[in-house]
C-alpha cells in the first residue's frame, strides 16, 4: 500500500523512523527529506486562512495517488445506492483532511454528495476555535455543506471516553438530519494497533479486536466507513506535504497522560524495536483475520440460535446450553442488544450470565439495568424491577431459598438450603463463620426473600444484640465506609424484617440453635462491575 505513495525509505526503516517521531510537525518531515521549502511549509501549517486552491490541491492529490487511496470495500459501498450522501467527520488533522480531499476528488465518479462535519470539544481554547475555522473554510472552498457544534458549558468532556461519546452523538444526529446514509471517519492503519492494545487491556474478544472496521453497520444509526484505514499515517502526511496541503496539529497529542498518546509515542516504538518488525502491519492483518472469524461466528450463531437475534421475550435455555460457548455468548449479546440492555451488562456480569446459563442450578437471577434476567429450567427471560422504595444503589429483587442473584452492583448473592452436621453447627455457634461473606439462618424451605439496598430508617437486631437499632448505627460501629454501605445488599424476610446484611451477624430471631437441622446459607461475593 505504501508502494503507490511517496516512498523514500524501505517500508520497515520508514515505519521505525516514523514511530519514533514525537509528533508530525515541520521538523520531523524536514528530517525525512519531504519538504524543500521550510518557510512555505510552516506558513501552510500555521495559517488556517491561507489562500490555498483547495479544489486544485485535492485534484492533484488524487492524480498523484489514484483511486486506490480509498479502501476497496468502502469505495464499492459508496458507489452503490445506500450512501448517496456522506457525512465526513473532519477534525482538521492530517488524516481527516486527506480523506476529505480524496472523497471530494472522487465524489462525481462515485455519485455522492459530501456534508462536512466538525465537533469543537473546546479543549484547547483559541486553538480549538482555529481548528473549527480551518475546517469551515476548507468546506467552503470545496463547495461542501458544513455542519458544526461545540461542547456545551455543562458538559465536562475532558476524558477520551466522554469526548468520543459527545462527538459520536453529534455526528449521528447530523447524519440523520442531513439525510446521510454513511459517516466517514479518518482512521488509518496505525490506529488499529493502538485500538487493539487498549482493548486487549480490557479483555476484548474477536469483535472488539477486529475494530476499527472499514465498514461498520448499525441497525439504528448510519453506517460508519473508514476510507483510509488501509493507509499509514506517515504516508498520508508525506502525500499531503508533497501537494502542499495544510492541516491542523492537535497539541493535546503531546499529552502523555492520554493513554493513546502514550501507546503511540512510547509503547509501540519500543515494541517495534524489540520485535524488529513492523508491528502495525501485523496488527492490521490480525484485524482483518479477526473480522473474518467474527463474521463467521455471527453467521453460525444466527443459524443455531435465531431467536436471540430478535426481540424475543425469552430464550430457550436448553438450546443455549447445547451450543458452544462462543455462539451462546454472541446470542446473548445480540438478544440484550435487541432489548437495548447490552450497555447495562458489564463484561464481568456477562461472564456471570454465561456461567449461570451452563450452571446446573435450576434458578438464577441477575440485574440488567431496568430489568432482571431470570433463568429457570427452560428459559432465560426478563422480569421487571420492583419499586425499590428509595433504595439508592442495589436494585430490589425477590428470591427463594436455593436461588442466586447477581445484583446491579455486580455482586453475587447465593442462597442454598442445607442440612447441618455437627461440625458445621459447631462452627456456626462458636462464631467460626466470616460474617462479611456468609450467614446461616434457621428458616423453612420454600420461603421467599427480598433483596434491596440500605434505606434510611432501616432497623436491625443481629445475633447477640440487646435490641434493634438503626442499620446506619451498626455500620458506624463496624466502621463500614459510606461508599461500601450503599453497595451492600439488605436481605429481608417475607414479612419485611431484615435478616442479614453482609458484615453483620444474621438476625437474632432466626439464629441457629443446637436443635436446628436445616438452614439457609447465604453467601455474598463482592465483584467489581467495571
Amino acid at each position: 500500500m505504501g508502494g503507490f505513495l511517496i516512498s523514500y525509505l524501505s517500508a520497515f526503516t520508514k515505519a521505525r523512523l516514523l514511530a519514533r517521531c514525537k509528533k508530525w510537525n515541520n521538523d520531523d518531515l524536514m528530517a525525512c527529506g519531504l519538504s524543500k521549502n521550510r518557510a512555505n511549509y510552516r506558513n501552510l501549517m500555521s495559517n488556517s486562512t491561507h489562500p490555498h486552491d483547495w479544489s486544485e490541491a485535492a485534484r492533484m492529490l488524487h492524480a498523484r495517488l489514484g483511486g486506490r487511496c480509498l479502501h476497496s470495500d468502502v469505495r464499492e459501498l459508496l458507489a452503490g445506492p445506500l450512501c448517496t450522501r456522506v457525512l465526513v467527520a473532519c477534525s482538521g488533522g492530517a488524516d481527516s483532511v486527506f480523506m476529505l480531499c480524496q472523497l471530494w476528488a472522487q465524489a462525481e465518479v462515485l455519485g455522492i454528495e459530501l456534508v462536512v462535519a466538525h465537533y469543537n470539544h473546546r479543549w484547547r481554547g483559541e486553538d480549538s476555535a482555529l481548528d473549527a475555522k480551518f475546517v469551515r473554510e476548507l468546506a467552503r472552498r470545496l463547495d461542501c455543506e458544513f455542519v458544526t457544534a461545540e461542547r456545551p458549558d455543562n458538559e465536562a468532556a475532558f476524558t477520551e471516553t466522554t469526548a468520543r461519546a459527545l462527538r459520536l452523538e453529534f455526528l449521528r444526529t447530523a447524519a440523520n438530519a442531513h439525510g446521510c446514509g454513511c459517516i466517514a471517519f479518518g482512521h488509518q492503519q496505525d490506529d488499529i494497533l493502538e485500538t487493539q492494545l487498549q482493548r486487549l487491556a480490557r479483555g476484548s474478544g474477536a469483535d472488539g479486536l477486529a475494530a476499527p472496521r472499514p465498514i461498520h453497520r448499525f441497525e439504528a444509526y448510519p453506517t460508519h466507513v473508514r476510507p483510509v484505514l488501509h493507509l499509514r499515517a506517515g504516508d498520508i502526511r508525506m502525500a499531503l506535504n508533497a501537494c502542499e496541503i495544510p492541516w491542523r496539529e492537535d497539541s493535546s497529542n503531546d499529552d502523555m497522560g492520554i493513554s493513546r498518546n502514550a501507546l503511540r509515542r512510547r509503547v509501540i516504538p519500543d515494541l517495534m524495536d524489540a520485535l524488529a518488525r513492523d508491528v502495525s502491519a501485523g496488527a492490521a492483518r490480525s484485524r482483518f483475520l479477526l473480522e473474518e472469524d467474527a463474521t463467521a461466528l455471527d453467521f453460525l450463531a444466527r443459524e443455531h440460535l435465531p431467536e436471540a437475534f430478535k426481540a424475543s421475550a425469552a430464550l430457550d435455555r436448553k438450546a443455549l446450553r447445547a451450543a458452544p460457548r462462543g455462539l451462546t455468548r454472541r446470542a446473548l449479546s445480540a438478544w440484550l442488544s435487541a432489548h437495548d440492555l447490552i450497555q447495562s451488562v458489564s463484561a464481568p456480569a456477562m461472564d456471570l450470565l454465561m456461567d449461570a446459563v451452563y450452571d446446573g442450578k435450576r434458578k438464577n437471577r441477575l440485574s440488567a439495568g431496568a430489568v432482571y434476567l431470570v433463568l429457570d429450567d427452560r428459559s432465560v427471560k426478563f422480569e421487571a424491577v420492583r419499586d425499590s422504595r428509595g433504595g439508592p444503589t442495589v436494585e430490589p429483587c425477590f428470591i427463594e431459598g436455593g436461588e442466586s442473584v447477581i445484583l446491579s452492583t455486580g455482586a453475587l448473592l447465593e442462597t442454598e438450603v442445607i442440612e447441618l452436621n455437627d461440625a458445621l453447627r459447631s462452627d456456626i455457634l462458636t462464631g467460626g463463620v466470616d460474617e462479611k461473606q456468609q450467614a446461616y439462618i434457621a428458616v423453612e424451605e420454600g420461603q421467599a426473600f427480598e433483596v434491596r439496598g440500605w434505606q434510611p430508617g432501616d432497623r436491625f437486631r443481629p445475633i447477640g444484640a440487646p435490641g434493634r437499632k438503626k442499620l446506619k448505627d451498626w455500620f458506624i460501629d463496624r466502621r463500614i465506609p459510606v461508599k461500601e454501605r450503599k453497595l451492600l445488599p439488605v436481605v429481608l424476610s417475607s414479612e419485611g424484617e431484615i435478616i442479614w446484611v453482609p458484615g453483620l451477624p444474621p438476625a437474632d430471631v432466626l439464629k441457629i440453635s443446637a436443635a436446628t437441622k436445616q438452614a439457609l446459607r447465604l453467601t455474598y461475593e463482592h465483584r467489581n462491575p467495571l
